[in-house]
């Protein structure tokens, strides 16, 4: 292990410099961080470089010997009760905190061990190996290639659309519920926390124990500005699916619009959001309501579920139009959205219920004496019932046949080729889901259906909602034995694999090539988004 790097944990053929990631082979790693190149589990496993702290501990980048590859390993080392002598492994407790220690220790090994039994979850890396030495407890994950979310989005002039946002965020949030039905709440979910991989999905990291989430207890809070609800800053406050919630709403927002809602904690006292005028015009109304519904500061007005945030978040802006609408003239270009009014002070709150109601009463009165002043011939009509009344009196303005057209049957035909080729209507895609009848792209229901005949009109086309085929959810594996690393990785990668490579020994097939999968065979059909392939190190030594 001379050559390995201990700054990526590639092999650097003994450089001082990494050529790969510029790490000085020269650097010390002080305590209370392990030294570099220490070993654990009787050297399973080797400690590389810190990546990052707080006060549950700290994350280092690592080797595994039996994988042959890199690994994220991370040390429980509550800060203010543990220490670590330069240059050893051994973990040191203060006097009067043993207590304490164990306590929180176990918190730890608990959650992280409910976190490892959901390793098929894609949006979390997977925990596949915890124990306990040095006197505390360390994490294994996988580690894997990618970009931090707040540089994804600076690439993209420091925001996207909902089009770009949706295939991102809801696989995500299909996650997050998943944790929560297992009793695992993140309540750190921020740009800060989350990764895009070079397969374009987000992964959520930087889990921690719910003690430095919240104000009030052992630790100083890690709290993300902007991201945490307002109930962490209080020490009373239930954190929960609500608060974790907030968090995904909050990230949502920003990825929309380029900027945080306002501290969590400031915003208890004003309940407003800010959206930008130019964005806000941009954004679909049933999305508006669900940022709305997801950053409420009362709990109890909140969205309260990612099961119900999905559906406000899928819903089609015509399910929710009055509601949205509301919501719509209440934010005032670059003014906030009052969530909360005031009551009418000095006035009875029902009097004002019966003087709304009499003022509707009043237009609709007024509405109706116009239409009868307007139209003698069909209120005679109707109240003669010896007369017949056309069916299409109705809609007496759509009676000309050559204003409508029935709707195409889009059902197996190819999304993309629809969108470009069509100027009749407007598709807009609800969702995506796996089929066992359509092949990936294509269009698997619509809304209205076939031979339904809606009106032409050129300043208003006509929408149609489609769910559109991922493929199968199972699918073949190709053959990839003797093909390039960066061949075989584009092939799976079409389709929907996110690929891992274990370095392995090999009398029989190049080194650099790869070898085969390791759990798997060509021809096999998987459903799980994570193939692990062998690729040849050369003969073994």
């Amino acid at each position: 292990m001379a050559q390995l790097c201990f700054g990526c944990m590639q092999n650097n053929n003994g450089e001082q410099v990494c050529p790969f990631c510029g790490f000085d082979s020269t650097s010390v790693q002080n305590a209370p961080f392990l030294p570099l190149g220490a070993e654990l589990q009787e050297g399973k496993y080797i400690i590389g470089k810190k990546l990052s702290n707080n006060a549950e501990g700290a994350k280092y980048i690592g080797y595994c010997k039996t994988m042959g590859s890199a690994v994220i390993i991370s040390e429980f080392m509550p800060a203010g009760i543990c220490g670590r002598a330069n240059g050893k492994k051994k973990v040191v407790i203060r006097n009067g905190y043993e207590d304490q220690f164990l306590k929180l220790n176990e918190t730890y090994l608990s959650y992280y061990r409910s976190i490892a039994r959901l390793r098929e979850l894609n949006a979390i890396a997977p925990v596949f190996d915890i124990f306990e030495e040095n006197g505390v407890s360390y994490t294994v994950s996988e580690k894997y290639e990618s970009i931090p979310f707040t540089e994804y989005i600076n690439r993209r002039n420091g925001s996207i659309d909902w089009n770009t946002a949706r295939p991102l965020f809801m696989p995500l949030l299909s996650t997050l519920s998943s944790l929560h039905e297992a009793g695992i709440g993140h309540y750190a979910i921020s740009p800060d926390n989350l990764v895009v991989t070079v397969s374009g999905k987000l992964r959520l990291t930087d889990f921690a124990i719910k003690e430095i989430r919240q104000t009030g207890g052992f630790f100083d809070p890690e709290l993300m500005d902007g991201c945490a609800a307002p109930e962490q800053y209080k020490e009373i406050g239930v954190l929960d699916e609500s608060t974790d919630v907030y968090g995904f709403t909050a990230t949502l927002f920003y990825a929309l619009t380029g900027r945080l809602p306002e501290n969590g904690n400031v915003r208890k006292s004003d309940g407003k959001l800010s959206i930008p005028t130019s964005v806000f015009k941009r954004l679909p109304p049933h999305i508006v309501s669900a940022l709305s519904g997801g950053l409420q500061v009362q709990k109890l007005n909140r969205i309260s579920t990612f099961e119900e945030m999905r559906n406000q978040l899928s819903s089609a802006p015509t399910v929710k139009a009055i509601r949205t609408e509301a919501n719509r003239n209440a934010i005032q270009s670059e003014a906030a959205e009052n969530y909360y009014p005031r009551k009418k002070e000095g006035v009875p709150g029902f009097v004002w219920v019966i003087l709304s109601i009499l003022a509707c009463l009043l237009i609709l009165l007024g509405a109706l004496i116009f239409w009868v002043v307007n139209h003698p011939d069909q209120v005679s009509s109707f109240f003669n019932p010896k007369e017949e009344v056309a069916q299409e009196a109705e809609v007496s303005t759509v009676t000309d046949e050559s204003d409508m057209f029935p709707v195409d049957n889009l059902i197996g035909r190819r999304y993309e080729d629809v969108v470009n080729n069509s100027s009749d209507y407007i598709l807009v895609k609800k969702s995506d889901e796996y089929s066992e009848k359509y092949e990936e792209g294509l269009i698997i229901a619509q809304s209205p259906a076939e031979g339904v005949r809606v009106k032409k009109d050129p300043n208003n086309v006509p929408k149609i909602v489609v769910t559109v085929s991922l493929g199968s959810a199972e699918r073949e594996l190709p053959v990839i034995g003797g093909q390039s690393v960066e061949t075989a990785v584009k092939l799976l990668n079409s389709r929907g694999f996110i690929v891992y490579g274990i370095s392995t020994p090999s009398d029989t097939v190049e080194e650099g090539k790869v070898i085969g999968y390791k759990n798997h065979n060509a021809g096999d059909k998987e459903s799980n988004s994570s193939i692990y392939i062998t690729i040849s190190s050369g003969p073994a030594k």
